[in-house]
């Protein structure tokens, strides 16, 4: 029987909803040395050993020896590279490789000639939740028009059900019957910090297992217009198109932040070494809601009924992100939607909300995580800024689905 990795498909069939970077290559030309060159590094090679063994006699290489005997020091030494195997050998119980499958297309040319373009496939990453096969993954690695779900685990592949999506937060769950299945082992990502040591495990452009190392470069990076996603954790590991949905580990094999997106330079090119990853608390509790569990044990055991996906509605745009000049005492109105709740409450572009029902904001994403947690019809208070006045408004929220 052929393994299901043989019928991955190749690098253009990787994740097309994430932008990579392809890395430019550098030629650098190799300079011949003259022989007068070679000459003069002879002697002052000749002369470099003679300093050093003079400098050796008189002590001057003191600080050397005693930076050996730090280097030598057992409470300095550590099992670096089988703390590595073991925590990869781990996630790979748990990480699975996604195949999305989008049906072809029919186009007319200008001359009234039909022709079918051929479907498609999206390659994704993702995590096993629980023994009962529930599946979390990024909403982008399943397109709307996705008509079938495969799921690669091992040596094998699985038929998946789409469960839920909450896509403002990234966040989807599929569903595998399968049994003898390992639940990812969840860290917290609250106790993270810069500079923990983190590997990234996926399926980028179908090579299943692929692990990479850096290390948590950010933490609590802003994700950009339309992520509720408050704080994401930048890594150094490379993360690539197909890693999307896959874990990012710690070195005892607990997840910690789902790989989500690169930063993208000119040109779209994705620009290596700058990856985001959602943590695996936000991600953990957005599952729940996904499928109306209130159950908050560390097995996250999750329930079958989806819960109502329609969430509360303000109706602005704002400029956030990466970009470091925004303000940091509330949020600029951008755009207001005509016809939403912003726009009946009498706000416009321009206008700068620092609060919402006596609650500090900051940021477009503390903005949404708190109308993320109302219902739609709720009433708030919001206080704004307009030409360098304050002033308030009560706004009663409206509804769109998630």
């Amino acid at each position: 029987m052929n393994s299901p990795l043989s019928r991955v498909p190749g690098r253009d069939n990787a994740d097309v909803a994430f932008y990579e970077g392809y890395q430019r290559g550098h030629n650098d030309t190799a300079k011949m040395l003259s022989r007068r060159s070679l000459a003069y590094l002879f002697v002052g090679g000749f002369f470099g050993a003679a300093l050093v063994f003079l400098a050796a006699q008189t002590g001057a290489l003191a600080d050397f020896s005693r930076a050996e005997k730090v280097l030598e020091d057992p409470a300095l030494k550590t099992e670096r590279p089988k703390d590595y195997v073991r925590a990869i050998e781990w996630a790979k119980r748990f990480t699975v490789g996604i195949i999305a499958e989008q049906p072809g297309r029919r186009r007319q040319d200008m001359f009234g000639r039909i022709y079918e373009l051929p479907g498609s496939q999206h390659i994704g990453s993702g995590i096993i939740l629980n023994e009962q096969g529930y599946v979390l993954t990024n909403s982008h690695v399943i397109p709307d028009s996705a008509t079938r779900l495969e799921v690669v685990l091992g040596e094998k592949a699985y038929e998946a059900r789409f469960v839920g999506r909450r896509a403002d937060y990234d966040i989807a769950i599929i569903k595998i019957n399968a049994r003898g299945l390992t639940p990812a082992s969840l860290g917290d990502s609250d106790k993270v910090e810069q500079g923990d040591v983190v590997i990234a495990i996926g399926s980028p452009y179908g090579l299943f297992h692929t692990a990479t190392e850096g290390i948590v470069s950010f933490v609590g990076r802003e994700g950009g217009i339309g992520s509720l996603v408050p704080n994401y954790l930048q890594t150094s590991a490379a993360i690539n198109g197909g890693n999307s949905g896959g874990p990012l580990i710690d070195l005892t094999g607990r997840v910690v932040g789902i790989n989500t997106w690169k930063l993208s330079g000119s040109g779209n090119e994705g620009i290596d070494g700058i990856g985001f990853a959602i943590p695996i608390n936000v991600a953990r509790r957005v599952s729940e809601r996904i499928l109306g569990s209130d159950d908050q044990r560390e097995d996250t055991k999750i329930s079958d009924q989806p819960r109502d996906m329609r969430s509360a509605y303000l109706g602005i745009q704002a400029e956030t992100g990466l970009r470091t000049e925004q303000p940091s005492d509330g949020v600029i109105i951008k755009e207001v939607v005509a016809g939403s709740a912003a726009d009946i409450a009498g706000l416009r572009p321009g206008d700068k909300i620092t609060h919402v029902n006596q609650t500090g904001v900051k940021s477009f994403q503390e903005l949404a995580q708190l109308l993320a947690a109302l219902p739609p019809g709720a009433e708030i208070d919001i206080r704004y800024v307009r030409d360098g006045l304050a002033a308030g408004v009560k706004v009663k929220l409206g509804g769109r689905n998630r």
